[in-house]
């Protein structure tokens, strides 16, 4: 059986909470390359893309941070 919680430093941390931090900084990555070629111009609100793709990501990366 795998733990609920991940020890770091000794404070337990959800692994849900890794798996939103690793999305937000993919998003964050895919955001700046968006940018740097100019796709971003074209969504109609950037912001609510960025959420998003926070969201997609934060699932994808649900499956594989162990629960």
């Amino acid at each position: 059986l795998s733990p609920h919680e991940i020890s770091i430093g000794g404070v337990f941390v959800p692994p849900e909470l890794l798996a939103a931090l690793l999305a937000l900084l993919l998003a964050m990555i895919t955001s700046k390359y968006l940018n740097k070629y100019q796709v971003s111009k074209k969504l109609f609100y950037p912001p609510l893309f960025m959420l998003s793709l926070v969201v997609i990501y934060t699932i994808l990366m649900g499956f594989f941070v162990p629960y």
